[in-house]
């Protein structure tokens, strides 16, 4: 079936999946590669994946960025929970995935149908939101609030087609033999657009920062502000989406591919679930960030409580940031190996250790701040190596993971793949980021210095403390009950899914084929009935 749209044709048919004759085809991805590894032909692939991967990542800095002004604009842990949900549609980006993989306009390209029009739509709403962004930051009323989250909801959900398109398209972009190197660029990409997004905007936008160290005398602001620099992306996306419709070419889809409908994409895409690998693997992925998600998510804004600064905090960021430079680089034969997951279950111990790390330097931080001296130097030392380790133990598992599910889906189809195996981490990762958020506050218990039957739970029973001379002091914080129980999950996870995780490792590459010669004939019996 063909619908007219703006006088081009987009496919939209529905014809059975998989024709047999294709069987061939599909049964080599199950061969082993022997072909030598070199990157004739895909240099210009990498550098133009790259690139998009870089787009991808910056809403995601903007999106980390964002946390960290709204504490230092006195948020609190909730508004910060309300904003969490902005970043939901990675999460959710399965639902419409199906969708960008089944309709296509074949004059225009398969994948640039959709690429083209989303940074079209990004750029613009950067546009818009660079009008209203200083008026929503101005006061922390819950009404400012709710329009920052609507507004970076729509772009993340901008951000998280983008990712559902140019996933698909690292599949079939590059070579067989090369297609490892996805993972490689999706971490060096994103991790550069997240700094783009992140670092650079909260630094050079800060007034102490460049004063410090980028001017020659004290002027008022930073070198870029909120709003400009949200105006120069948006004008960045909409240049890309001209650059990306003039100067990049696609290959035709294949046979499969041309075969898929939006009903029979739905159809393949329940079909995936239910492959037994597919099962086990969400399974340990819907519950991998229990043991994670607080340290994660709640760490930077604790230390920024205790006292340290929100620059030093960034600082300590840029160093993060070279480091996930680094490690998809060093971690390439890795990631090519068999023993990958080996190294992924290595990390996952040393990974929760730095829970108690963190909170036990977050015990003594007030305490070493008011010291100065070598020993506020010794501090900010320690602080930054146990970020660095910290991040590089998480790195690891993520890049490992990236290459495992380049490598098990189905280049056919690999928007809907890669997008719902991405997305069982997304769902534990969306679900404990809200949940640690909002836990902060309900596992802090405070009471009054002046009246010990007041427990300061809500803001009446604050404002008679402070009416009577006192102050609400903590009793219990929550983030250390938090690190407490979420190590604990973490443990118990990790003995759990340590050796299905493994055996989902050496499975037979045809284990996760979703129309091998066994499958499809069964299918064909269905279809048949």
């Amino acid at each position: 079936m063909r619908v007219m749209m703006d006088d081009q044709n987009i496919t939209v048919s529905t014809i059975n999946l998989v024709p047999i004759q294709r069987l061939e085809n599909n049964s080599d991805n199950c061969k082993t590669i022997t072909k030598v590894h070199n990157l004739n032909g895909d240099r210009w692939n990498l550098v133009k994946l790259l690139f998009l991967y870089i787009l991808q990542g910056v809403p995601l800095g903007f999106s980390d960025a964002f946390p960290i002004l709204l504490k230092s604009k006195q948020f609190s842990y909730y508004d910060q929970a309300i904003f969490s949900v902005s970043t939901w549609p990675f999460t959710f980006k399965i639902l419409w995935a199906p969708l960008v993989d089944s309709i296509y306009c074949p004059s225009v390209g398969r994948r640039k149908m959709w690429l083209v029009p989303v940074h079209i739509l990004l750029g613009t709403c950067l546009l818009v939101c660079s009008f209203y962004i200083n008026g929503w930051l101005s006061s922390t009323e819950d009404s400012n609030v709710i329009p920052l989250t609507v507004v970076w909801l729509i772009i993340n959900c901008l951000a998280a087609t983008q990712d559902i398109v140019v996933d698909g398209w690292a599949c079939s972009m590059l070579q067989k033999h090369n297609i490892h190197y996805s993972s490689m660029c999706n971490a060096i990409g994103n991790s550069l657009g997240s700094f783009l997004g992140y670092a650079v905007l909260l630094l050079l936008g800060s007034e102490t920062f460049c004063n410090k160290w980028l001017r020659f005398y004290h002027e008022s602001g930073g070198i870029i502000t909120l709003k400009g620099y949200l105006y120069f992306w948006g004008i960045v996306y909409i240049v890309a989406a001209a650059c990306v419709s003039k100067f990049k070419s696609e290959i035709q889809p294949s046979a499969e591919q041309k075969g898929l409908g939006v009903l029979n994409t739905y159809k393949l895409l329940w079909d995936i679930i239910k492959l037994p690998n597919v099962k086990i693997l969400g399974v340990i992925f819907l519950t991998a960030k229990l043991g994670f998600a607080t340290v994660d998510t709640v760490t930077n804004m604790e230390f920024m409580e205790a006292g340290v600064s929100e620059n030093n905090i960034v600082i300590i960021g840029i160093m993060v940031f070279l480091v996930k430079l680094i490690v998809p680089i060093a971690m390439t034969k890795t990631t090519n190996s068999m023993k990958s997951m080996d190294v992924y279950m290595q990390c996952i111990p040393y990974r929760l250790l730095h829970g108690l790390a963190f909170s036990l330097l977050l015990h003594y931080t007030p305490a070493l701040l008011r010291t100065g001296g070598i020993v506020q130097t010794s501090f900010y030392t320690i602080l930054g190596l146990t970020y660095i380790t910290h991040q590089i133990f998480s790195f690891i598992m993520y890049v490992i993971y990236l290459s495992f599910v380049s490598k098990v889906s189905d280049p056919n189809f690999g928007g809907i793949y890669m997008t719902l195996l991405s997305t069982f981490a997304n769902v534990s990762l969306a679900i404990t980021k809200t949940g640690s958020l909002w836990l902060v506050d309900v596992l802090t218990f405070k009471q009054c210095t002046t009246n010990s039957q007041n427990y300061c739970a809500a803001s009446s029973l604050i404002k008679s403390c402070r009416a009577a001379g006192g102050k609400c002091s903590t009793i219990i914080d929550g983030f250390y009950a938090e690190i407490i129980i979420s190590t604990i999950l973490g443990i118990l996870w990790f003995y759990i899914i340590k050796k299905p995780l493994i055996n989902l490792h050496n499975s037979d590459r045809k284990n996760w084929l979703v129309y091998s010669e066994d499958n499809l004939v069964k299918k064909n019996v269905d279809d048949t009935i």
